[in-house]
C-alpha cells in the first residue's frame, strides 16, 4: 500500500513482508552531577573602555612606554627581527600601522561587540602615543601605498631592552 494514501499502487504491495524486530530501547544516560554552566565570554567592549580610561589616565611618558613596549617590544608586531624591522628589512614584508599596534597594546581593540567609535577613542590613544615616542626618536614613520606605517630605530630597540623608554621620552639618555 501506498505509505501516504492507504491504497495499492505495485503488485508488489501485496507480497508478505519480512517481520522487522521492534528495536531495543536506548538507555538514557542521566549525568550523577549538573553540568558546569557555560562559560560566560567576557564582554570585550567592556575590557576596552576600561583600557582606555587606564591608558587616559596615564602621563603621556607612561602612555607612550605602553606602547613602545607592546608594539616594538620583543612580542609586538613591530618587535626585533619581524620581518620589516631594521633587523630584517624586507620591501614586500607585512606593514606595522596604527591597528596592529592598538590589537597588540590590547586584543579585545579587535573584540567582538567593539563599536568603531571605542576603536576610534582607543586608536588615538594609541597615536598620541606613537606622536611622543616619534618625538623622541624611538620610532620613525613610514609611508607605503599612502598609509604610514611605524618602525622602532635602532634608539627605540636600545631602549626597550634596557628599560628606558620613560627616561628618554623625558628627554634622558639610555
Amino acid at each position: 500500500m501506498s505509505p501516504l494514501f492507504g491504497r495499492k499502487t505495485h503488485a508488489h504491495d501485496d507480497a508478505p513482508q519480512a517481520a522487522v524486530p521492534p528495536a531495543a530501547p536506548v538507555p538514557i544516560e542521566t549525568p550523577l552531577t549538573e553540568p558546569p554552566p557555560p562559560a560566560v565570554p567576557l564582554d570585550d567592549a567592556a575590557v576596552l573602555a576600561a583600557e582606555i580610561a587606564q591608558l587616559d589616565a596615564l602621563p603621556l611618558a607612561q602612555l607612550a612606554v605602553e606602547v613602545m613596549v607592546k608594539g616594538f617590544g620583543p612580542d609586538g608586531p613591530g618587535g626585533p627581527g619581524t620581518p620589516g624591522t631594521i633587523e630584517a628589512p624586507s620591501l614586500d614584508a607585512p606593514r606595522v600601522g596604527l591597528a596592529e599596534i592598538a590589537r597588540s597594546v590590547s586584543p579585545a581593540y579587535a573584540g567582538h561587540g567593539v563599536s568603531q567609535e571605542l576603536q576610534l577613542r582607543f586608536t588615538t590613544l594609541v597615536a598620541e602615543g606613537l606622536q611622543i615616542l616619534e618625538n623622541a626618536s624611538l620610532v620613525r614613520i613610514t609611508w607605503h601605498g599612502g598609509v604610514e606605517n611605524y618602525l622602532a630605530t635602532r634608539l627605540g630597540r636600545t631602549a626597550v631592552e634596557r628599560g628606558a623608554v620613560e627616561r628618554v621620552v623625558a628627554g634622558g639618555d639610555l
